[in-house]
């Protein structure tokens, strides 16, 4: 084993030795091929292909993309939406009044459940059109009977707070 790694050190010496007068050896070729020319712009026959630009550069690191959508933005990133403004809070009245507070609670608390009640009643008739579609469809029995007891769970809510303005199970 010594005598293997003492040849190959003899060797690799003789090499660079004899490689120290010659001129330095040539740049090793990158794997990244080289860019061509960017294409004339082409006339409407062409707009089939834009999905082709939106690919990413091979050539440019993932990093730099990274980098510029962090300063730039990234144009197929969905508008954020506006920041809705936070409720106002108590004031400092009915923080002082513990009744006063507790009307206020209660009426938050009731305009959440009336959100709901209003969602339940958006809802309850695209749920009704599904299980049409499904009895269709052949869906099985046992299905739909899940779909519908999920209505009927959402109107007996709907139900319980427009009649008392909270949820009771």
């Amino acid at each position: 084993m010594k005598l293997a790694a003492a040849c190959l050190f003899i060797l690799f010496a003789a090499c660079w030795l004899a490689d120290r007068g010659s001129a330095p050896p040539p740049a090793p070729a990158l794997a990244v091929p080289a860019r061509a020319a960017p294409a004339p712009a082409q006339p409407v026959a062409a707009a089939g292909r834009q999905w082709m630009d939106a690919l990413p550069d091979p050539v440019r690191p993932a990093w730099q993309s990274m980098a510029d959508a962090r300063l730039r933005g990234d144009e197929r990133a969905p508008p954020l939406q506006a920041q809705v403004a936070p409720e106002p809070g108590p004031t400092p009245a009915q923080l002082a009044d513990p009744a006063a507070y507790r009307n206020f609670e209660q009426g938050r608390d009731a305009k959440v459940m009336r959100a709901y009640a209003a969602a339940v009643e958006s809802e309850v008739p695209r749920l009704r059109a599904d299980v049409e579609r499904a009895r269709a469809a052949g869906i099985a029995p046992q299905e739909i009977a899940k779909v519908e007891a999920k209505i009927a769970r959402l109107e007996k809510l709907r139900k319980s707070i427009t009649e008392t303005g909270t949820v009771s199970d």
